[in-house]
């Protein structure tokens, strides 16, 4: 992680913590009850909507309202980061892509250098194994020297 990602990750959990420090001491201060209005809908075609009151606890509020404010700053903060590892994986993917295009002409190449190379040692086609020769040699002396093998 760079210096300035590292600064803007504790400045952000610098505030997003005072932030909470600040959420928590205001809850304590407002304890009180409240009456709220609300516009309800009603299954009424002369009056579909209901006004309906309700006391809530002006704490509660605040908490729903600290929780959605939260939420949207711990997505600001990983925000930066996400974008990051985004541009990382798409790097490294098209470097993958670029080294598997190179991969799919390597046998092409392969036989070209093979024929390059066998025309420069100017090998024969028909030309005997080593190995098969000396095989023959080596029985024709076991058995004394009696010719070919049937």
């Amino acid at each position: 992680m760079s210096l300035l990602g590292k600064a803007y990750l504790a400045v952000t959990l610098g505030l997003f913590f005072a932030g909470l420090l600040w959420a928590s001491l205001t809850m304590q201060e407002n304890a009180a009850w409240v009456e709220v209005v609300v516009w309800a809908p009603h299954a009424d075609f002369v009056a579909p909507f209901v006004r309906r009151r309700f006391e809530v606890n002006v704490a509660g509020l605040m908490i729903g309202w600290m929780v959605a404010g939260a939420l949207i700053a711990l997505y600001a903060i990983r925000a930066p980061f996400k974008i990051r590892g985004a541009a990382i994986a798409q790097r490294r993917l098209r470097e993958l892509e670029r080294e598997v295009l190179e991969l799919r002409t390597l046998p092409l190449r392969q036989q070209e250098e093979d024929e390059i190379l066998a025309a420069e040692a100017h090998i024969e086609a028909g030309s005997k194994k080593v190995m098969i020769e000396k095989i023959e040699i080596d029985r024709r002396g076991a058995q004394g020297g009696r010719g070919p093998l049937p």
